[in-house]
């Protein structure tokens, strides 16, 4: 089973530290996040030191065009394909400009 945790927790990482999981849960009824919208996310994030923080949550879903109502979908979607992990509270991007670390 997969934990989960709203988006809030996730791009708005207020008092996350060590609470945090490994999903974010998007609205039952929401659509998928659209290849568009995962390019978008990944390309605003790696733009921002590959990592998604408090300070630079806003500036990251205003890169990639995205309501906050639809970052969790696009965010569990990068998390699916492992394309994204969560590390020391931080959504962290794994792609060819983010090598793991």
């Amino acid at each position: 089973m997969t934990n989960s945790f709203v988006l809030a927790a996730v791009l708005g990482f207020a008092g996350l530290g060590a609470q945090a999981q490994t999903a974010v849960t998007p609205a039952p009824d929401a659509p998928a996040a659209t290849e568009e919208q995962t390019l978008a996310i990944a390309v605003a994030i790696a733009a921002n030191g590959c990592r998604v923080t408090a300070e630079n949550n806003s500036t990251i879903l205003a890169e990639a065009g995205l309501a906050e109502a639809d970052a969790a979908t696009v965010v569990q979607a990068l998390l699916d394909a492992g394309s994204a992990e969560i590390k020391d509270g931080e959504l962290v991007l794994v792609s060819e400009a983010c090598p793991a670390k």
